[in-house]
């Protein structure tokens, strides 16, 4: 029978076959020929790329000349340029090209953008649904504010993210009339104004990303009611949770928000907190947080938490603090970032009980050891996903169990001063997707058993290995002719 390509299939089947490309590959399966690039660059694709102007290194003159020219419709746009150096003219030419298309624009000058500068920018997109400035809003120096013109309502726009919130002091500019329909709110809370927005869309948010560089308006914000909130990042000051009133008040603020599905606490909350949210929001599905400040037994609260999917832990952490916790068999990915724990193998003892059907574990810049990792190939059998990186415990006898995990589909070692003889050490494998990233002590010559112990590879990625050359790479590469191999020489 004769061997048939890609290119015999009917046209009609390539984008379906793209719809499933992780992005670099949608970009590489672009360069191909002329028809795959039309299709990668169709509208169906081109939601995944955001096209990146970047005015800091290139002459404007050359954006001028092609983009002017394109017919794409591209829907994300972002500028970057240096605030001394704004060329306006060409900003807005753009934008006024794509403006039928375009529904995220980010603007990211180095230090500033004029306030009359924005409101020329936004009076060409009236279609933006997702709008990022990363950069501070400045008045024009030296004038009044001129109130006569105001800025365009965006009535379309859902998605708000302010990198500073001294713009919102102006009196030209007012988020509450501008963007009546905003539904996420990204920025800091640091003034009565920002605290003044916040309450304005308290009622309407469903995603919310707060950050609070001073007290002053904590406690403000956490007696604001956000019913309809779904995901919630908040970076508050661990002290907070040291004084009972800010516990109460911040306790009464998960109460109010029975739909949270997603909360990552960038702080220490105290054991209370942890037993208001696990009580109140029982829709929950990722909960990230750190724990120096929690007791013995204080993860027993998430067993109320049916719908736990995923949870993500920093800090210092107690091996005990999983007990007396209800199994939850939703519960299939564990991040462990940053974290140290008094007795690791004693944690994921508890672990083995409370995760049973635990599908992912990361453990990065964790003291997770020998014994710990031969207790999690031994018997945490359901993993199909293990990322090791800046794990200094780890030795070459950590590794010699990992067929245990038949299971295992990926696996990722990263910053590991792993033994040159690793791959004598792993017996055969299930892994499908492999990674090794600055893994220093391995070199050319281990990679032939890389083929040998991973017979299923479809997949390989080898980042910034310092002894692993380009040679080496060509060289698996025709030891195992059918599996994607990924280099990255990095140094």
């Amino acid at each position: 029978m004769e061997a048939l390509s890609i290119h015999d299939l009917p046209e009609e089947v390539i984008p379906y076959i793209f719809e499933h490309l992780p992005l670099i590959d949608l970009k590489n399966a672009a360069l191909v020929c002329h028809s795959w690039s039309q299709i990668a660059f169709s509208g169906r694709f081109l939601k995944r790329i955001m096209l990146k102007l970047d005015f800091r290194d290139e002459s404007p003159t050359q954006y001028r000349r092609y983009l002017l020219e394109s017919e794409r419709a591209y829907r994300h746009l972002g500028f970057y340029y240096r605030s001394d150096q704004l060329d306006l003219s060409l900003i807005l030419a753009v934008l006024q090209k794509f403006e039928n298309s375009i529904i995220s624009l980010k603007i990211c000058p180095n230090y500033f953008i004029m306030l009359n500068d924005l409101r020329q920018i936004l009076q060409q997109v009236p279609k933006l649904e997702s709008l990022f400035i990363v950069s501070r809003i400045c008045p024009e120096l030296g004038h009044k504010p001129d109130l006569s013109e105001p800025f365009p309502v965006l009535s379309k726009l859902k998605h708000l993210y302010l990198e500073n919130d001294g713009g919102l002091q102006l009196e030209e500019i007012d988020f509450r009339t501008m963007t009546p329909n905003i539904t996420s709110i990204d920025m800091d809370c640091d003034s009565k104004q920002a605290l003044a927005v916040y309450d304005h869309f308290s009622s309407q948010l469903r995603d919310l990303a707060v950050f609070f560089k001073r007290d002053d308006f904590f406690l403000p914000f956490c007696e604001l009611n956000f019913p309809k909130l779904e995901v919630l990042d908040f970076y508050g000051d661990d002290q907070q949770f040291d004084i009972p009133e800010a516990v109460r008040v911040v306790c009464s603020f998960f109460r109010r928000m029975p739909r949270l599905r997603k909360v990552t606490l960038r702080c220490n909350i105290s054991e209370e907190v942890l037993a208001s949210i696990t009580e109140n929001c029982p829709e929950l599905t990722m909960l990230f947080l750190k724990g120096d400040n929690l007791r013995e037994k204080s993860f027993r609260h998430l067993g109320q938490l049916k719908k736990l999917k995923s949870l993500k832990v920093e800090g210092w952490i107690r091996c005990n603090i999983l007990q007396d916790c209800l199994p939850i068999p939703t519960l299939d990915q564990l991040y462990l970032h940053s974290v140290l724990i008094d007795d690791t193998q004693g944690f994921f003892r508890l672990l083995k009980t409370v995760a049973p059907n635990l599908r992912i574990l990361e453990a990065v810049e964790s003291d997770i050891d020998d014994e710990c990792l031969k207790y999690v190939s031994c018997n945490i059998l359901s993993l199909r996903s293990l990322v090791l990186e800046f794990c200094p415990n780890l030795t070459e006898d950590a590794f010699s169990f990992l067929d245990r995990l038949t299971e295992l589909h990926e696996l990722k070692l990263g910053y590991l001063d792993v033994p040159h003889n690793l791959f004598e050490l792993i017996p055969q494998n299930s892994v499908r997707h492999f990674t090794l990233y600055r893994c220093d002590k391995l070199d050319d010559d281990i990679l032939p058993k890389v083929a040998e112990k991973f017979p299923h590879l479809g997949y390989l990625e080898i980042a910034s290995c310092h002894k692993i050359t380009l040679a080496g790479v060509d060289r698996i590469r025709e030891l195992m002719p059918n599996t994607e191999i990924v280099s990255f020489m990095l140094f």
